[in-house]
């Protein structure tokens, strides 16, 4: 199972201004796993692939998230603005994203896009069954004037 998309090194550089140069591996992998999460949350998809179209596109956008959550987690108060808005723009760009994936899993592959009727009037394949008591219909039990 898929962890994190993003290169750690990548994420290190966006991060430079908060994060030392020995800042370790680890944190900044949680903080991929934590955005990655995030991105599959949005998108309903936690099986991302380099096989995928908009691999290149979700990787970018969890290594910007991933920087937000650094800044966010060890820059203190004087990113706070700066972190919410890059995340309020983060998540626009997943949804368009997601809005637009050519891919599909394997739960929407096997959806119905067409039933036939059960209605006899409907489909005319199926055939007319009255529910009607007969006994109760007056043609049948002869009508009185």
């Amino acid at each position: 199972m898929t962890e994190y998309t993003s290169n750690t090194t990548d994420v290190r550089e966006l991060s430079s201004s908060v994060i030392s140069l020995d800042f370790p591996d680890g944190e900044i992998i949680e903080e991929q796993k934590a955005a990655f999460n995030h991105i599959a949350v949005l998108t309903h998809k936690f099986d991302w692939s380099s096989d995928d179209p908009e691999f290149p596109s979700i990787q970018k956008i969890e290594a910007r998230l991933a920087k937000c959550y650094i800044l966010d987690h060890y820059g203190g108060n004087r990113y706070r603005e700066q972190v919410a808005y890059e995340e309020t723009k983060l998540d626009k760009e997943i949804m368009d994203v997601k809005d637009n994936m050519g891919t599909t899993d394997p739960d929407e592959e096997d959806t119905l896009v067409r039933t036939d009727s059960k209605s006899w009037n409907l489909n005319p394949d199926r055939p007319f069954q009255s529910k009607l008591n007969l006994a109760l219909r007056a043609d049948v039990m002869g009508a009185t004037d």
